[in-house]
């Protein structure tokens, strides 16, 4: 048997086993590198080096220190107050309010994790003492981290952008409406579960609630309307609006909430980095890899064997989506997005996909994944927080795992949702 083959099986045996993504990758880079024989040892660390040794990169930990100084500063629970003068009068109005302030707390920080995290902290207790099962409880907070990286700024679409050499900023302006969409449609599920099960309490709804809610959101929308201008405007790069929103958080925090003291800031910057130190390696040993694979032709034989299966461009499609979302359960988005852009890309050219669509595409598609098992990252952070067993959260989030899927085909087959406003910029650029 050829040795590269029976890495390949190798690595698929010690994934099934349970070995850990990163030294899986790490172990495929070292081993197909080799028996390819096309390249030194020394290219693994060089090749390492230069895929983190990137400008754009540097919105990763960033946008990660955002969120945890968005949670500190005190943001996170303006966020949820208002969200809550908005919904909360409807039948299940604390489990929609989620899913605003998950959209809300998305258009700020670009993490999925921090999330689950900082809402999940600040809504679980008020859930359960308004009676919501802790499963549902803590599978609606999981889903409606699954916006983190749809709605910009976004971690996913920097490292899209980075792997396919498609213009970030745009990648952000074109995931707004698909972010929006996904939250409506889970709202959607929040309610009819909710109004099925008569899970929670409504509350009266006033207008001048409303407004004073709204107003205290006024920090967080400053720091929305701030990104996003600046990006959709020019002023700053996608990268510099990270750098932009955590000394924005962290002065709100400091001298205006007064939640952040000097003596805290180190902690918050640990816990940042904790994070961050999880992803890089990853992000780093994908590249190796992918790199060998590249070598090996996998992604033109994929491609082909694609092609042929059916000359019908929406089979082809739908048949991509297939290939997204079972790599999102098995996977996490990172591996996933350097790994399968590249040869996924050139096929949907080829179908007649505009580039910065099928970039949202990608990653919505990706996202799907952090409430799927086996890996389903936003599951884990959903029961952490929560106490609840992993596996009755899954089995919670399946409601908003299809509704999300329906989402994702109308995203798919709809282009002007992502382009709509892509067009416009590219007239105001040129």
């Amino acid at each position: 048997m050829d040795p590269a083959l029976l890495t390949l099986l190798g690595l698929v045996v010690m994934f099934l086993i349970g070995v850990e993504i990163v030294t899986l990758l790490g172990m495929g880079a070292v081993l197909l590198t080799l028996t390819t024989k096309q390249f030194p040892m020394s290219n693994i660390s060089l090749t390492m080096f230069d895929g983190l040794n990137l400008f754009p990169l540097i919105a990763l930990p960033l946008f990660v220190i955002t969120g945890d100084l968005i949670a500190e500063g005190g943001i996170a629970q303006q966020i949820m107050i208002f969200s809550r003068s908005l919904v909360g009068w409807m039948r299940g109005g604390l489990a929609l309010a989620t899913m605003v302030a998950s959209g809300i707390f998305a258009a700020i920080s670009g993490s999925n994790s921090a999330t689950v995290a900082t809402i999940g902290r600040v809504v679980l207790p008020d859930m359960r003492e308004e009676g919501y099962p802790a499963d549902f409880s803590a599978g609606s907070v999981a889903s409606g981290g699954v916006v983190g990286i749809i709605i910009p700024p976004s971690i996913a679409f920097v490292l899209y952008g980075i792997s396919t050499g498609v213009s970030v900023s745009d990648l952000f302006i074109a995931g707004i409406f698909p972010g929006i969409l996904m939250v409506a449609a889970m709202c959607i599920v929040a309610f009819l579960v909710s109004r099925r099960y008569g899970y929670g309490k409504q509350h009266p709804f006033t207008v001048r609630g409303l407004v004073r809610a709204f107003w205290g959101t006024k920090y967080a929308l400053g720091a929305i309307f701030l990104i996003l201008a600046g990006i959709y405007t020019g002023l700053f790069t996608p990268t510099e609006a990270g750098a932009v929103a955590a000394v924005y958080c962290l002065l709100i925090g400091m001298f205006v909430t007064r939640r952040i003291k000097v003596r805290q800031i180190p902690k918050v910057l640990d816990r940042s980095a904790s994070l961050c130190g999880l992803i890089a390696p990853i992000i780093a040993i994908a590249l190796v890899f992918s790199q060998n694979l590249a070598i090996l032709r996998l992604p033109d034989a994929m491609v082909s064997a694609l092609l042929a299966l059916s000359d019908s461009a929406t089979i082809q499609i739908l048949i991509i989506l297939v290939i997204l979302l079972i790599a999102g359960c098995v996977m996490e988005t990172a591996p996933n997005i350097l790994l399968l852009a590249p040869i996924l890309a050139p096929l949907a050219g080829k179908l007649g996909m505009h580039p910065i669509h099928f970039g949202v595409v990608v990653v919505c598609a990706l996202a799907i994944g952090f409430i799927t098992p086996p890996v389903g990252l936003n599951l884990y952070v959903a029961a952490a927080i929560s106490g609840t067993p992993f596996m009755r959260v899954a089995r919670a989030v399946w409601p908003y795992v299809a509704v999300l899927i329906a989402a994702l085909l109308i995203i798919t087959f709809v282009p002007a949702l992502s382009l709509a406003f892509i067009e416009h910029v590219g007239a105001v650029r040129g």
